[in-house]
Parts: C-alpha cells; structure tokens; sequence
C-alpha cells in the first residue's frame, strides 16, 4: 500500500513539474523601454547601449513620406536567474536568445488594425545580483502594409497625426530550451506626412518661393557635415537637402 502511494504521489509531482513549466511566466522577460535613437556617427552609423538608464522615449514619430515601416530598438531584460555553475561542469541554461515579437496595431480608440508576428534576433544575458540582464533588438512595430494605408489616409504635406496605439510581445528560448516571452507592452506611435522634415534657414533660397530647400550645398551646412538621422523618418528630424527628389523635402 505504501509503495502505491508512494508512486502516486511521484506521478502527482511530475504532473505538478510539467504544469509549471508550460505556464507563461511574463516576469521572466520584459520589455523595459523604447530606446531614444542616438545621435549618428560620422559614418553615419547608430550604435544603441544596453543600459537601464536608457535614454527612452514615451511616443514615437513616423513620417509616412520618408519611411517604409517603424522599426525602433527595445530594450529587453531578463530575470532569470543564474543557472550555471563551473565548479560541477554545470552550463547556463537560462540566457535567452530572442527569436521574434507579435504586434497588434491599433487606432487611439482601440480598434484593432493589423496584427502579425515578424522575426527578430537578439540575446539576452541572465541577471545578476539582482539586477536584470539587459539586451536590445531592432524589431517591426509597425509594417508596409499599415504604412501605405496612413499614406493614403494623410495623402499631403501638412495633413495632421494619427495616432496608433502599438501592443508587442517579444518571444525567444533559453539556452535550456524553455519558451519565455514577456507581457504586452504598450507604445504610442503619431504618424504624419512630412512633420519630420527641416527646412535650416540656410537651406532655403529667398529669392524663390516658399518654403524651398535649394540654398546652401547638399549633404553640407556651414562649411560642415549635416547630421544624418539613425532611420530617415522615424523619431529624428532630417535636413531637407538630405532628402532631395522626395516630395516632403522638395516642396
């Protein structure tokens, strides 16, 4: 009778095991912030920093004349902690390798616009004392497709924002093999035909009618280098003589 029990009783506990494991844990994983895009370098490349003090940014910009689609960069942290152990030849099993997001775009009211899940890749490292591990991916929140239909729907220069409301959950595996992903995390998106556009004062011939972007040399601006933005059209404003022959910077 004792060994029937006892047999129960283990056959409860590995049902119990195997429950838990298939419970999703949004603890785990968390998206911590969207990253501020930095400033770019002279190459004109952008290199984002995995650090809990960020710079963030609470609303993002998309100009629908310039960019295709929005793809900013999170900042993902892992809360798993440390497996490993060198002592016992004992390998970490808990880092996570990020494998893609699902996204749902929505109008400000709500109402649910697109949704679809795109690939992403990124590695995420255990915490530490406490303090989580930190990693960031460049993912798509919001797509072509959702793109050309706010084009049609702003159609000009000038036309006002719309405001999106971007739901993502980013998903990967532990280097044990276990699914993790984080909860949902909401961001606000405005999107604008040509609000991203800069006219300098040194870039406009007054002689010519306005607004016009033909003063000053292209790709130059006092004698120096024009900043470019990491991504044309996604939270950093451009110089219009960097943007020549489309229409928001030729007017």
């Amino acid at each position: 009778m004792k060994r029937i029990w006892g047999r129960a009783l283990a056959a409860m506990a590995v049902s119990v095991v195997a429950i838990s494991a298939c419970v999703t844990n949004d603890g785990s994983l968390f998206i911590q912030g969207v990253l501020a895009p930095p400033t770019a370098a002279a190459d004109g490349t952008c290199v984002y920093t995995s650090t809990a003090t960020g710079p963030f940014i609470s609303t993002g910009t998309l100009d629908v004349a310039l960019a295709s689609q929005y793809t900013p960069s999170l900042l993902i942290a892992n809360q798993l902690v440390p497996r490993g152990e060198s002592t016992q030849s004992r390998v970490e099993t808990n880092r996570v390798q990020i494998q893609g997001s699902i996204v749902r775009v929505t109008s400000a009211s709500g109402a649910e616009l697109r949704s679809y899940t795109v690939p992403a890749s990124g590695f995420v490292d255990v915490s530490s004392g406490g303090t989580p591990g930190l990693g960031t991916i460049s993912t798509v929140l919001v797509d072509s497709d959702t793109v050309n239909a706010l084009r049609q729907q702003l159609g000009a220069i000038g036309s006002g924002l719309v405001r999106l409301l971007i739901y993502v959950k980013v998903y990967g595996t532990t280097t044990g093999g276990a699914h993790v992903e984080t909860g949902e995390y909401q961001f606000p998106v405005n999107a604008c035909f040509g609000c991203l556009v800069n006219f300098p004062p040194d870039s406009v011939d007054t002689s010519l009618t306005q607004p016009n972007c033909k003063g000053g040399t292209t790709g130059s601006s006092g004698g120096g280098t024009l900043v470019k933005p990491c991504v044309s059209g996604q939270d950093q404003a451009i110089d219009c003589r960097l943007c020549q022959g489309n229409i928001a910077c030729t007017p």
